[in-house]
């Protein structure tokens, strides 16, 4: 056998199956898939996993609550487009004045990111911690439970994913995705009721 069939054959039983996933040093999880090219070839690479259409596809979040999830990483996408992301919970300019880090057309994003951290309860809260390294930076449920937590704090993987629903619950209606539950009022006493 030659060294280049060698090698082809080392290359090939090192090839991932489809379907592993890898967790990367910044936390997020990557999937290797086969796909299609332009000329309908298939393609083996990795992809990214998108963890809020995971729970989604699931039914652990409704569509409401992926729906603000999105809008949440779109935000933080365009207000960190620069790559200026911290990866600490400190990294929103404070007040109306965009930080010297930002330029001025992400300072809106940055806003808005900013005031769904508040919605939530802040960004040093359960709920505005998942949504920054979850949401934000991409990271998976798991690491962020295990490796980061709240606080620093480690917790279940259990326990992260209901933090994550609930943040995700609070978004929703913060964006108007998803009305709050309003109890219902008891129906009318009758006179007639009341007098026997």
């Amino acid at each position: 056998m030659t060294k280049k069939t060698q090698r082809a054959k080392a290359r090939a039983e090192k090839k991932p199956r489809i379907g592993e996933e890898h967790i990367r040093p910044d936390g997020s999880v990557i999937r290797y898939v086969r796909e299609e090219d332009d000329d309908q070839k298939p393609v083996d690479h990795y992809r990214s996993v998108d963890t809020l259409a995971l729970m989604l596809r699931n039914g652990s979040i409704t569509g409401a609550m992926h729906d603000a999830g999105q809008q949440f990483s779109q935000d933080f996408a365009r207000a960190f487009g620069s790559g200026v992301a911290s990866p600490k919970l400190d990294g929103l300019p404070g007040g109306t004045a965009p930080g010297q880090m930002m330029v001025e057309r992400n300072a809106g994003a940055a806003r808005a990111v900013r005031e769904a951290l508040e919605a939530v309860g802040g960004s040093g809260s359960p709920a505005g911690s998942a949504l920054w390294y979850v949401a934000g930076l991409g990271m998976s449920v798991r690491d962020w439970s295990i490796r980061l937590g709240w606080s620093g704090k480690a917790m279940s993987k259990e326990e992260g994913k209901g933090i994550l629903i609930a943040a995700l619950g609070m978004l929703a209606r913060y964006y108007g995705y998803e009305r709050e539950a309003r109890p219902r009022r008891p129906p009318p006493v009758h006179e007639f009721a009341r007098s026997g």
